[in-house]
Order: structure tokens, then sequence, then C-alpha cells
């Protein structure tokens, strides 16, 4: 007989496959296949799986709020843009971290009026919502289009009793208190700005500042694109005036100092102006000649291009206002003048003007630039110490004497700006070619192996400056051996940098040492060739297509078998 195929029995209980055979001769006999091990199926625990899931998700979400909770105080925001376009500088984070803004209990307003200019909007929500985030104060802002919220804009316009002509930005840092004694009667905000009065309802409107947002850059030559940005310097300097109110008084010695032009452009006090200008510090003019003590509200004095020596009476108020607590003087010296008595004075206080000019020679010319390195460890100097600059015009050295003496009379004196290598005091600068006498001449040879540079700067303080009980009493001086450095088209960008800090430091505000950059505004040009426009269009219109193409068709036959 033909060989049958074996059958299939299916053991229901063990669900193990056993095979039978059928024999021709003996019959049907069943025989059993070697006992096989038995295969028993686990039950998948599907609501266990699912608790262990639901569970880790809900530790998960626990820990992600918890990680949210313990972070949301210390938020970090990167400015990843060429040059950090969107960073405050050092000066003005110490400004709104100041005991200035901390002591503001109210909240600052600023309104930011303008149109939606794609231009400079979003730059000005960017920037001002850093002032925001990084002030010690409550810094409140409110961005009105001139078009679209003209109902606001009248409010606005009718509280503050001003025109919004042009796209501006205002600010109001008065005090709850001054706001409440404003009356309906009280002048326009626009007309006090200017009045002297000392009336409380002018110091709290002094409160009140408004400019330009045209002020905050500065226009290419053809006034078709923005160059630079100079929002942060504008911004922080009218907070500083808003919160501060009433400005403080510098006191301009007219009489001693070098007013007029003298056909050379723009004399160098009003760049010192404008520069106190920034700080809300206000020059005003004096007479020493007048015998008459210099006015208690003083903040500092300034002698700039003193160029007429004083007589015994100007000495005597000069030692007078010196010998107060808190007080200030600022002198540039012209190089030329012939002084005696208020060489003395300053002498007096460790600063030896010296008959020289800082000089250099270079391949047989003498150099009268003098160049000067900015002392590192004091706090002028405090960010741009070791950073070299020059000071055009003619220069006279300063020395440092009696130093020790003048230490145990709490009197500190000591240099903030120095020579540079190569640079030493020629007493004998008339000749046109001059070479370093050690018995003549101040400083050190140019090729000496151990450089002793002259002083172009020198700082006195009389006081226990250490001491924060009296740090406030101390008496500060900064003395010069130049003028013409100050001059509009001589200022550079490192002494633009010390001038504020040494404003700042003379009006007591350390916390303030510093300065503020321009911003420029980097536009990139790519120019490619003709044969290059052809290879990336055919790369854009053929190469790519084709390539995605064939990934596709890659990917389809993968799948198809």
């Amino acid at each position: 007989m033909p060989s049958q195929k074996p059958d299939i029995i299916k053991d229901p209980d063990t669900e193990v496959l056993a095979p039978t055979e059928k024999l021709p001769d003996s019959g049907n006999i069943i025989q059993e296949s070697e006992p096989e091990k038995e295969n028993k199926y686990i039950a998948i625990n599907r609501i266990g799986i699912g608790t262990m899931i639901l569970l880790q998700l809900v530790l998960a979400f626990i820990c992600v709020c918890l990680l949210n909770y313990l972070t949301a105080d210390k938020h970090i925001r990167k400015d990843l843009t060429a040059g950090a376009q969107y960073t405050l500088s050092d000066y003005s984070l110490k400004f709104l971290q100041s005991d200035l803004l901390k002591n503001h209990k109210d909240t600052i307003k600023v309104f930011v009026i303008a149109k939606q200019s794609p231009i400079y909007s979003q730059r000005l929500r960017t920037v001002f919502e850093e002032y925001s985030r990084n002030s010690a104060a409550e810094i409140e802002v409110e961005f009105i289009d001139r078009v679209k919220h003209a109902n606001r804009l009248n409010e606005i316009s009718a509280i503050y009793s001003k025109s919004f002509h042009e796209d501006s930005v205002l600010i109001d840092a008065r005090t709850e208190a001054e706001k409440t004694k404003a009356t309906p009667a009280t002048p326009p905000a626009a007309n006090l700005l200017n009045n002297k009065s000392k009336s409380n309802d002018t110091v709290s409107l002094k409160r009140i500042r408004q400019f330009p947002i045209n002020a905050l850059f500065v226009t290419s030559e053809n006034g078709s694109r923005i160059a630079a940005w100079q929002d942060e310097k504008i911004i922080t300097s009218y907070l500083l005036s808003a919160i501060e109110g009433k400005p403080r008084k510098f006191y301009f010695i007219v009489d001693k100092s070098e007013v007029d032009e003298l056909g050379e452009g723009s004399p160098a006090w009003r760049t010192f102006n404008s520069l106190l200008d920034s700080q809300n510090i206000q020059l005003e003019p004096y007479q020493i000649s007048s015998n008459k003590p210099i006015p208690a509200d003083a903040e500092g004095i300034a002698i700039i291009g003193l160029d007429v020596d004083f007589d015994d009476n100007e000495i005597q108020v000069l030692n007078e206002y010196w010998g107060r607590n808190s007080a200030s003087m600022f002198i540039t010296i012209k190089p030329d003048a012939k002084l005696v008595k208020i060489r003395r004075f300053l002498a007096s206080y460790g600063i030896m003007v010296e008959k020289d000019r800082v000089t250099s020679m270079l391949n047989g010319r003498k150099l009268t630039k003098a160049r000067g390195i900015f002392v590192r460890g004091n706090e002028i100097t405090k960010g741009f110490g070791d950073q070299a600059t020059q000071l055009d015009g003619m220069t006279r050295s300063l020395s440092l004497v009696n130093v020790d003496q003048l230490a145990t009379k709490n009197i500190n004196v000591y240099s903030i700006l120095n020579s540079a290598p190569g640079w030493w005091g020629e007493t004998n600068y008339k000749k046109d070619k001059v070479q370093f006498d050690p018995g003549m001449d101040h400083g050190s040879a140019p090729d000496s192996p151990v450089p002793q540079p002259v002083s172009l700067s020198i700082a006195v303080v009389r006081g226990k400056q250490n001491l924060d009980r009296t740090k406030h009493l101390t008496s500060r001086m900064i003395v010069m051996g130049n003028t013409q450095f100050l001059r509009p088209n001589n200022m550079r960008s490192e002494l633009t940098h010390f001038m504020i800090s040494s404003i700042n430091w003379l009006a007591g505000r350390e916390d303030l040492v510093g300065t503020i950059g321009t911003k420029p505004v980097q536009n990139q040009k790519i120019t490619i060739p003709e044969e290059q426009k052809t290879q990336i269009n055919v790369a854009i219109l053929a190469i790519l297509p084709c390539l995605a193409a064939l990934v596709a068709f890659i990917v389809w036959f993968n799948r198809r078998s």
C-alpha cells in the first residue's frame, strides 16, 4: 500500500503537536512521540503595565514642574547677534542695580510713542525689555501707535501737557506722592523744565523727560539707512536724569580757564559740558576773582585749560572749598601757562606740575602727541586698565611728591594715566631734535631696561575712602597736564570712557563708573559672480529635486520588496 502522510493530532491540554502513523500490517496503532517539555504561556498583566506607565508619566510631570519651579527665578537670556547688539553694557547694568534704582519704590513709566515702523520697533521693544528685566526698580513700558491708538495718545498728551508731533519716548519717574500733589493748575512740564525755581512742583516735573526716537540712532551720510545705534546711551542718560530729578552742579571757574575758541574749533570746556550733561550734572559759570565762597550746592569745580595763575585771595577761596567734605576738583592745565601759586597748592597735595613736555623721537622726528597707558587697579580706570590712548596737543608731565607723608594725613595720591614706553618729560622741548638727559628730564630713556613712565594724570583722595561710613565724605581731585584732548576732534572712545568714569567718581557715583559706546549696524553684502549664479540655479532647479526623487524611489523599492 502506498505510504500515507501522518496525521497531526493537537493535544488540547498541552497544545503540543503529536504525530501519528498508520501501519498496514498491524492495524492502526498510535505511536506516541518522545515526551516534550511543556510550553506554558504566561498571561500578560496589561493592567499592571499600564499602571506603571501612568505612574512614570505622573512622576515625570511632577519632576518637570519642580524643575520649572526651581529655575523660574534664574532666567538666562542669550544674545547671539553679531557684536551683542541687544546686550546692555556694564555701565547700564550697574546703573539699573544701583542704590538710586533700589531706593526708587514707585513704578517708572516709559511711553514709546511711534508708528509701528519695522526699522526700529522690534529693537526698541527688545532693548526696553532688557531695561525692565535688569532693573532693581519696576519699569513699565507702554508702546503707543500714533495712528492706531489715537485716543490713548490724546490722553497721554493731556496728562503731561505735551505734544507728540514726532516719534518720541516719554519717561515719568515721579513718585506717587509727587503725582498726588500735581494739580490741574500746575504749569505744563515743557515750560517748567527750563525754569530754575526750586519749588517742589518744579523738582517733581524734572522727573519727566522726553526725547525724540531719532536721537537713538545715527544715520549714514546720505540718510538712507541707520549706521549705528546709540539707544542705550540716550536711554540710560535720560533715565538717570529723570530719577534724580534736580541736576547736580559743577561750577566752572571761567576766569582761570581757556573759554575762547582761538580759531581752533569748539573749545575743550564745551565737550566737558556735554559729558556732564549726559550724567545729569549742570555746569554753572563762576568767577573766583570775586573772592566769594564757592556755592554750597557745588558738586564740584572745574578748571578746563588752566592758563592764569591764582593770587593769594583766590588760593584762600580754593583752600576753603577743598577743606569741605565731599569736595571735588577737575583740573586740566594749559601747557604753556606760567603757574606759581597753583603749583604750590597742588604740590601740597602730592602733585608736582613739571616744566616740560612729554616727548618721544621716532626716526629722527620729534613726537609731541603723547601716548599713554591707563593704570590698572583703581576705581576710575576699572574695566579699561592697561588700555593705550593718545593725547593730542602738548602735554606737561606730572610727578608724585611726598606720598608717604601725605598718607599719614589720610591723603592718597596715585597716577591713573602713565606715559607709554619711549616717552619722557623733555625740559628742553623747544629744540627740533631732543635726547633724554637724566640730569634734567623726567622719566627714563627710551632704551632703558627698566622704564620709568611719567604721569599724565593724577588723582587725589582726602579722607578714609575704604570705610563705608566715611566714604561719602571724602574729597577728590583729578589733574591732567593736557587740555587739547577734550576738543571734539581729539576725543577717542577710550578717552570718553575715562572722562565719564572720572565725572562719576568725582560725583561720588562709584557704582556708575563706566561708559556706553555706540553699536554699529553690520550690513553684510554677498556678491555672486554670474557663473556661480548659473551653478546655483542648476543645483536648486534640477539637482536637488532629482536627489529628492531618487531617495523617494529607494525608500519605495525597499518597502515593496
